[in-house]
Protein backbone atom coordinates (compact mmCIF):
# COMPACT_ATOMS: atom_id res chain seq x y z
CA UNK A 1 0.00 0.00 0.00
CA UNK A 2 1.76 3.53 -0.99
CA UNK A 3 2.09 6.22 1.75
CA UNK A 4 -0.79 9.13 0.95
CA UNK A 5 0.14 12.79 0.66
CA UNK A 6 -2.72 15.63 2.42
CA UNK A 7 -3.15 18.28 3.67
CA UNK A 8 -2.86 18.70 7.91
CA UNK A 9 -4.06 22.36 8.86
CA UNK A 10 -2.06 24.20 5.91
CA UNK A 11 0.49 21.56 5.73
CA UNK A 12 1.56 19.11 3.20
CA UNK A 13 2.00 15.74 5.19
CA UNK A 14 3.33 12.58 3.65
CA UNK A 15 2.11 9.12 5.44
CA UNK A 16 1.76 5.67 5.67
CA UNK A 17 2.66 1.60 6.16
CA UNK A 18 5.14 1.73 3.39
CA UNK A 19 7.87 3.56 4.83
CA UNK A 20 6.19 3.76 8.40
CA UNK A 21 6.29 6.80 9.07
CA UNK A 22 5.19 10.88 8.70
CA UNK A 23 6.60 13.08 6.96
CA UNK A 24 6.02 16.63 7.21
CA UNK A 25 6.99 17.85 3.27
CA UNK A 26 5.94 21.26 4.14
CA UNK A 27 5.33 22.96 7.95
CA UNK A 28 3.26 26.06 7.14
CA UNK A 29 4.47 28.70 9.71
CA UNK A 30 0.89 29.37 11.16
CA UNK A 31 0.26 25.80 12.20
CA UNK A 32 3.59 25.76 14.45
CA UNK A 33 4.23 24.11 16.68
CA UNK A 34 0.86 22.96 17.24
CA UNK A 35 1.07 21.00 14.46
CA UNK A 36 3.61 18.54 15.84
CA UNK A 37 1.51 17.22 18.38
CA UNK A 38 -1.07 16.66 15.81
CA UNK A 39 1.53 14.86 13.97
CA UNK A 40 3.24 12.60 16.52
CA UNK A 41 -0.75 11.69 17.72
CA UNK A 42 -1.34 10.65 14.10
CA UNK A 43 1.72 8.57 14.06
CA UNK A 44 1.19 6.80 17.40
CA UNK A 45 -2.61 6.29 16.56
CA UNK A 46 -1.07 3.92 13.04
CA UNK A 47 1.76 2.82 14.73
CA UNK A 48 4.23 4.21 12.74
CA UNK A 49 7.90 4.12 13.43
CA UNK A 50 9.23 7.74 13.09
CA UNK A 51 8.69 11.20 12.40
CA UNK A 52 10.65 13.32 9.91
CA UNK A 53 10.17 17.22 8.94
CA UNK A 54 11.38 19.55 6.68
CA UNK A 55 12.03 22.16 9.16
CA UNK A 56 13.37 26.33 10.12
CA UNK A 57 16.07 26.05 12.23
CA UNK A 58 14.40 28.64 13.21
CA UNK A 59 11.90 26.39 15.06
CA UNK A 60 14.44 24.25 16.38
CA UNK A 61 13.59 24.34 20.03
CA UNK A 62 9.92 23.26 19.41
CA UNK A 63 11.44 19.88 17.79
CA UNK A 64 14.23 19.64 20.71
CA UNK A 65 11.00 20.06 23.38
CA UNK A 66 9.41 16.93 21.34
CA UNK A 67 12.41 14.66 21.25
CA UNK A 68 13.40 15.14 17.54
CA UNK A 69 17.11 15.20 16.76
CA UNK A 70 18.71 17.12 13.25
CA UNK A 71 19.64 14.34 10.60
CA UNK A 72 20.77 16.76 8.15
CA UNK A 73 21.02 20.82 7.62
CA UNK A 74 21.08 22.95 4.11
CA UNK A 75 22.57 26.51 4.46
CA UNK A 76 19.90 28.90 3.13
CA UNK A 77 16.91 26.77 2.27
CA UNK A 78 14.41 28.80 3.45
CA UNK A 79 16.08 31.94 2.56
CA UNK A 80 19.12 33.87 3.30
CA UNK A 81 20.26 33.20 6.48
CA UNK A 82 17.84 30.95 6.80
CA UNK A 83 18.95 27.22 7.29
CA UNK A 84 16.64 24.47 6.57
CA UNK A 85 16.99 21.12 8.82
CA UNK A 86 15.89 17.44 8.34
CA UNK A 87 14.78 16.21 12.15
CA UNK A 88 13.26 13.08 12.55
CA UNK A 89 11.92 11.55 16.03
CA UNK A 90 11.70 7.56 16.33
CA UNK A 91 8.86 6.20 17.96
CA UNK A 92 10.48 2.10 17.41
CA UNK A 93 13.75 2.74 19.24
CA UNK A 94 15.16 -0.31 16.67
CA UNK A 95 14.36 1.75 13.72
CA UNK A 96 17.25 4.25 14.98
CA UNK A 97 19.67 1.66 14.75
CA UNK A 98 21.31 2.05 11.23
CA UNK A 99 22.24 -1.99 10.34
CA UNK A 100 25.09 -1.41 8.12
CA UNK A 101 27.06 2.19 9.19
CA UNK A 102 30.22 0.36 7.87
CA UNK A 103 29.06 0.65 4.23
CA UNK A 104 26.88 3.73 4.85
CA UNK A 105 30.33 5.24 6.09
CA UNK A 106 32.39 3.52 3.39
CA UNK A 107 30.23 5.46 0.51
CA UNK A 108 30.21 8.56 2.21
CA UNK A 109 33.97 8.53 2.19
CA UNK A 110 34.27 7.16 -1.34
CA UNK A 111 31.66 9.79 -2.59
CA UNK A 112 33.28 12.65 -0.61
CA UNK A 113 37.17 11.33 -1.95
CA UNK A 114 35.25 11.75 -5.97
CA UNK A 115 34.35 15.38 -4.98
CA UNK A 116 37.81 16.09 -4.30
CA UNK A 117 39.48 14.64 -6.99
CA UNK A 118 37.10 15.82 -8.94
CA UNK A 119 38.21 19.73 -8.07
CA UNK A 120 35.08 20.98 -8.48
CA UNK A 121 35.59 21.36 -11.71
CA UNK A 122 33.19 19.77 -14.53
CA UNK A 123 32.72 20.35 -18.69
CA UNK A 124 29.31 22.13 -19.07
CA UNK A 125 26.72 19.54 -20.02
CA UNK A 126 24.69 20.90 -23.03
CA UNK A 127 20.76 20.31 -22.85
CA UNK A 128 20.62 17.90 -25.57
CA UNK A 129 24.10 15.40 -26.17
CA UNK A 130 24.52 13.29 -28.35
CA UNK A 131 26.84 10.59 -26.27
CA UNK A 132 26.22 7.97 -28.99
CA UNK A 133 25.20 7.51 -32.58
CA UNK A 134 21.18 7.06 -31.37
CA UNK A 135 21.38 8.49 -27.28
CA UNK A 136 19.37 11.55 -27.06
CA UNK A 137 19.21 13.60 -23.62
CA UNK A 138 16.12 16.22 -23.25
CA UNK A 139 13.30 17.22 -20.97
CA UNK A 140 9.91 14.43 -21.17
CA UNK A 141 6.96 16.26 -22.69
CA UNK A 142 3.94 15.45 -21.35
CA UNK A 143 2.88 12.49 -23.84
CA UNK A 144 6.48 11.02 -22.36
CA UNK A 145 4.42 9.97 -19.44
CA UNK A 146 3.35 6.19 -20.01
CA UNK A 147 7.13 5.76 -21.44
CA UNK A 148 8.78 7.54 -17.82
CA UNK A 149 6.48 5.22 -15.92
CA UNK A 150 7.41 2.19 -17.47
CA UNK A 151 11.10 2.96 -17.64
CA UNK A 152 10.47 3.90 -13.54
CA UNK A 153 8.32 0.34 -13.24
CA UNK A 154 11.28 -1.79 -14.87
CA UNK A 155 13.67 -0.37 -12.64
CA UNK A 156 12.38 -0.16 -8.89
CA UNK A 157 10.47 -3.08 -7.35
CA UNK A 158 8.98 -0.43 -5.10
CA UNK A 159 9.47 2.86 -4.42
CA UNK A 160 7.40 5.75 -2.19
CA UNK A 161 5.33 7.63 -4.64
CA UNK A 162 3.40 5.86 -7.40
CA UNK A 163 5.84 6.74 -9.91
CA UNK A 164 5.21 3.53 -12.01
CA UNK A 165 1.66 5.34 -12.76
CA UNK A 166 1.26 7.79 -16.15
CA UNK A 167 -1.42 9.34 -14.45
CA UNK A 168 0.95 10.12 -11.31
CA UNK A 169 3.82 11.32 -13.85
CA UNK A 170 1.14 13.89 -15.34
CA UNK A 171 -0.36 14.47 -12.08
CA UNK A 172 3.46 15.44 -11.13
CA UNK A 173 4.11 17.80 -14.62
CA UNK A 174 1.21 19.36 -14.36
CA UNK A 175 2.52 20.95 -10.38
CA UNK A 176 5.33 22.07 -11.89
CA UNK A 177 7.79 18.51 -11.38
CA UNK A 178 10.18 18.56 -14.95
CA UNK A 179 10.88 14.82 -15.90
CA UNK A 180 14.38 14.48 -17.75
CA UNK A 181 14.93 11.43 -20.10
CA UNK A 182 17.98 9.68 -21.75
CA UNK A 183 16.45 7.92 -25.09
CA UNK A 184 18.67 5.59 -26.95
CA UNK A 185 16.93 4.49 -30.19
CA UNK A 186 14.02 5.97 -29.14
CA UNK A 187 13.46 4.41 -26.40
CA UNK A 188 13.53 5.74 -22.99
CA UNK A 189 16.65 4.05 -21.08
CA UNK A 190 17.11 6.56 -17.88
CA UNK A 191 14.80 8.99 -16.36
CA UNK A 192 14.91 11.40 -13.52
CA UNK A 193 13.14 14.81 -12.23
CA UNK A 194 13.61 17.94 -10.79
CA UNK A 195 10.62 19.00 -8.03
CA UNK A 196 9.68 21.94 -6.05
CA UNK A 197 11.92 21.57 -2.83
CA UNK A 198 9.65 22.38 -0.24
CA UNK A 199 10.49 26.23 -0.11
CA UNK A 200 10.53 29.02 -2.49
CA UNK A 201 13.65 28.31 -4.34
CA UNK A 202 14.36 25.08 -3.81
CA UNK A 203 14.51 22.31 -5.77
CA UNK A 204 15.08 18.44 -5.30
CA UNK A 205 16.62 16.04 -7.73
CA UNK A 206 15.07 13.01 -7.81
CA UNK A 207 13.87 9.95 -9.25
CA UNK A 208 17.03 8.45 -10.69
CA UNK A 209 16.63 5.22 -12.74
CA UNK A 210 18.50 3.37 -15.82
CA UNK A 211 17.54 0.43 -17.12
CA UNK A 212 20.33 -2.12 -15.84
CA UNK A 213 21.40 -2.34 -19.86
CA UNK A 214 22.70 1.14 -19.80
CA UNK A 215 23.88 1.34 -16.29
CA UNK A 216 27.44 1.96 -16.62
CA UNK A 217 27.46 4.73 -18.87
CA UNK A 218 27.30 7.87 -16.64
CA UNK A 219 23.33 8.16 -17.96
CA UNK A 220 22.79 9.81 -14.23
CA UNK A 221 25.67 12.46 -14.42
CA UNK A 222 24.83 13.40 -17.96
CA UNK A 223 20.87 13.98 -16.38
CA UNK A 224 21.81 15.49 -13.18
CA UNK A 225 23.96 18.15 -15.18
CA UNK A 226 21.42 19.33 -17.66
CA UNK A 227 19.25 19.12 -14.77
CA UNK A 228 21.50 21.60 -12.85
CA UNK A 229 21.82 24.37 -15.86
CA UNK A 230 17.64 24.02 -16.14
CA UNK A 231 17.68 24.86 -12.45
CA UNK A 232 19.76 27.49 -12.25
CA UNK A 233 18.27 29.14 -15.26
CA UNK A 234 15.01 28.61 -14.17
CA UNK A 235 16.47 31.09 -11.01
CA UNK A 236 16.35 28.41 -8.26
CA UNK A 237 18.78 28.93 -4.93
CA UNK A 238 19.26 25.53 -3.93
CA UNK A 239 19.09 22.27 -5.05
CA UNK A 240 19.44 19.15 -2.97
CA UNK A 241 19.03 15.65 -3.03
CA UNK A 242 18.06 12.72 -0.96
CA UNK A 243 20.07 9.74 -2.01
CA UNK A 244 19.90 5.92 -0.73
CA UNK A 245 23.20 5.93 1.67
CA UNK A 246 24.50 2.48 0.56
CA UNK A 247 24.40 3.44 -2.74
CA UNK A 248 27.80 3.99 -4.24
CA UNK A 249 26.67 5.44 -7.74
CA UNK A 250 24.47 8.09 -6.75
CA UNK A 251 25.90 9.16 -3.88
CA UNK A 252 29.21 9.41 -6.25
CA UNK A 253 26.87 11.03 -8.88
CA UNK A 254 26.20 14.41 -6.75
CA UNK A 255 29.85 14.41 -5.11
CA UNK A 256 31.32 15.23 -8.35
CA UNK A 257 28.60 17.40 -9.43
CA UNK A 258 30.03 19.99 -6.55
CA UNK A 259 26.88 18.65 -4.03
CA UNK A 260 28.02 18.76 -0.47
CA UNK A 261 27.27 16.37 2.07
CA UNK A 262 24.40 17.83 4.94
CA UNK A 263 23.34 14.26 6.73
CA UNK A 264 22.02 10.79 6.95
CA UNK A 265 18.47 10.27 7.55
CA UNK A 266 18.68 6.76 9.56
CA UNK A 267 15.92 4.15 8.08
CA UNK A 268 13.89 7.03 6.39
CA UNK A 269 12.57 5.64 2.85
CA UNK A 270 11.11 2.52 1.73
CA UNK A 271 12.64 1.84 -1.45
CA UNK A 272 13.06 -1.38 -3.77
CA UNK A 273 11.80 -3.43 -1.12
CA UNK A 274 12.83 -2.19 2.47
CA UNK A 275 13.65 0.87 4.60
CA UNK A 276 16.66 2.50 3.66
CA UNK A 277 18.89 4.74 4.98
CA UNK A 278 19.38 8.13 3.18
CA UNK A 279 21.92 10.88 2.74
CA UNK A 280 20.98 14.50 1.91
CA UNK A 281 23.35 16.58 -0.69
CA UNK A 282 23.04 20.27 -1.50
CA UNK A 283 24.20 22.80 -3.57
CA UNK A 284 23.31 26.81 -4.13
CA UNK A 285 23.21 27.19 -7.31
Amino acid sequence: MLDQVERVQHSTVQHGPSSDRVYALQLAPADMPGILDELENLAVESGYGKLVAKARESDFSAFVARGYKVEARIPDFFGRDEPGLFVGKYLDAERAKEEEPEKVAEVLMTAQLERTLSGLKEEPEPFTDEAGPALEIREALPEDAKAVAECYDSVFVSYPFPIHEPSHIREAQEEGTRFFTAKDGGNIVAASSMEPGGAPGTVEMTDFATLPSHQGRGLATKLLGIMDRHATESGFRVAYTIARALSFGMNITFARRSYQYAGTLINNTQIAGSIESMNVWYKAL
